[in-house]
């Protein structure tokens, strides 16, 4: 009874890992890309949170009603094509949500495939296997499944065995009477029967301990990921204690909410530039600039090996944040640390809780009013350095105000604002100075990115 419920647990855990791993790495074997949807603009034909399947097909080929994913503004986008007008080369797409078509159309050039079928809620499912953590469980529960039904295979092993020698003892004599009467000797086919039992032990025992390396492999991987977690978030903990000190019960008007002991500790570090904090979040780190943008990646403040690295600037922004557009980077960590709760601002509850972040440096204090959040491919514009003479600038920040996924409080970055006005139509100042922050966004398409937009506005 134990080794058929040894047998069927560990073919349950089997068919389960592949049941998980199929939906993302059979149709990419098949010339698929995957996406996850995030908005609800395909309903209710295609729910938030689906999984979509898309094949790259030639831009002609594509009719009216059919859903493609492509490219808008540095994200993707999945919508049912309207028109296809191949004399100009370009889709005219709407949402089945929206009440009217796409302001802009569809260049043949973005069109990144057809979508040919959906499953809902897969999408949201599988970003918490496709990860390098989420593949390692993966790996270790289907370790565990082998082991069961090898296990299983022992038991009843050792089961014919101890009943054959139960027989044996009860013939007696009879056996070998019996193994006399086949063509080889009785010592033969022992000896013959003992050599195939030997053998199929040295294999089950072979496969036992290569399936104990893999558990104890992969256990050890996941042990010591969560091991590194918690080493960076203490780490940063006790960088936090000591060198910032809490200004919360005065007026946030008059301080910031922290004080930065800067002195300290850029003597430990002097490519440390500010230092990030948004209240009721883990955002709360120093900001660093090295000569590159590997430098810090996996590097803390102190120089060691980190596997959250650190918040820093892009090598190309000019120090200060003086630039119209200074990019600060932070991973997407597992444990939530870093920019990993950017995301987070898609949601216009999460936003209103948390409007402001704040930027503190050596020299100048500044709250960082956010206008915008949003997905964005690692390819756009806003990567490229903007120039304070850039005459596109105006443009992108409308951009961005309009791709937002919430509706920000304009008031308190744009002056005379009416909330009767439409939030499409408001210009933000190209002359102020602004950040992004921005973090990986999904295991699915490896450029994209979720970013936040915000002015900096000195205290």
């Amino acid at each position: 009874m134990l080794a058929l419920l040894c047998n069927v647990l560990g073919v349950l855990l089997i068919v389960a890992v592949i049941a998980l791993a199929a939906p993302l790495t059979v149709p990419r074997l098949l010339g698929f890309e995957v996406y996850e949807v995030v908005s609800g603009s395909m309903e209710p034909a295609i729910s938030t949170g689906s999984a979509v399947y898309a094949k790259q097909v030639e831009p002609t080929s594509v009719t009216e009603g059919d859903i493609i994913a492509f490219l808008d503004k540095g994200g993707v986008v999945v919508h049912r094509v309207a028109v296809n007008r191949s004399s100009t080369g370009e889709f005219v797409t709407k949402g089945d949500a929206n009440p009217i078509e796409d302001f802009e159309p569809v260049p043949y050039d973005n069109l990144l495939g057809r979508v040919e079928f959906v499953v809902p809620f897969v999408g949201s499912f599988m970003t918490l296997y496709a990860g390098v953590v989420g593949k390692v469980y993966l790996l270790l529960a289907a370790a565990c499944g082998v082991m069961l039904i090898v296990l299983g295979g022992c038991m009843r092993a050792t089961r014919r065995s101890r009943e054959q020698e139960l027989i044996d003892e009860i013939l007696g004599g009879s056996t070998r009477q019996v193994l006399a009467d086949v063509p080889m000797a009785p010592e033969t086919a022992l000896a013959s029967a003992s050599k195939r039992r030997s053998r199929a032990g040295r294999l089950r025992t072979a496969a036992i301990v290569v399936l104990l390396v893999v558990f104890l492999g992969s256990g050890g991987i996941i042990g010591y990921t969560l091991w590194q977690y918690a080493m960076s978030d203490a780490l940063y903990y006790d960088t936090s204690e000591r060198f910032t000190s809490d200004n919360s019960r005065q007026s946030l008007q008059e301080k910031p909410p922290k004080t930065v002991d800067f002195a300290s500790l850029r003597a430990e570090n002097p490519d440390i530039v500010g230092w990030i904090y948004c209240e009721g979040t883990p955002i709360d780190y120093p900001v660093l600039q090295g000569t590159s943008n590997e430098q810090y990646l996996r590097t803390d403040y102190t120089g060691g090996y980190n596997v959250d690295g650190s918040i820093f600037v892009d090598y190309e922004n000019r120090p200060g944040f003086v630039d119209s557009n200074t990019i600060i980077y932070g991973h997407h960590m597992n444990s939530g640390s870093m920019f990993a709760c950017l995301e987070q601002w898609e949601s216009q509850a999460f936003y209103n809780e948390h409007p402001v972040m704040w930027l503190l440096t050596p020299t100048k204090n500044y709250k960082i009013v956010l206008f915008s959040g949003r997905r964005l491919n690692s390819h756009s514009d806003w990567y490229l350095p903007v120039a304070e003479t850039d005459p596109r600038f105006e443009a992108m920040l409308a951009e961005a105000l309009e791709a937002s996924d919430f509706k920000a409080d304009l008031a308190a970055i744009v002056p005379g604002y009416s909330s009767s006005k439409s939030q499409e139509n408001v210009k933000l100042d190209p002359k102020a100075h602004y950040v992004m922050l921005s973090t990986c966004a999904t295991i699915f398409i490896d450029n994209d990115r979720y970013v936040l937009h915000g002015m900096l506005v000195e205290v």
